[in-house]
């Protein structure tokens, strides 16, 4: 399973296939620790591709350079 991490804080990575051979990888931040504290929102990207695995990286690739996340792992 495939994680991102926006600063220190590790967050889920999902994908699924909509229509066709479109894929939307979402990289969805932990609720917040604290009351108070902002909840971020998710981060969606939507690539087409016949591979899931292909699209997962290349949507992470785009966050990162994007600014959006700091790295991830795959």
């Amino acid at each position: 399973m495939a994680r991102a991490f926006i600063g220190s804080v590790s967050c889920e990575v999902t994908v699924d296939q909509d229509l066709g051979d479109t894929w939307a990888v979402a990289v969805i931040p932990p609720p917040p620790g604290r009351k108070g504290e902002p909840s971020l929102a998710p981060l969606v990207v939507k690539l087409q591709g016949e591979d899931r695995d292909k699209a997962t990286k290349g949507a992470l690739e785009i966050l990162q350079k994007a600014g959006r996340i700091d790295r991830f792992e795959i």
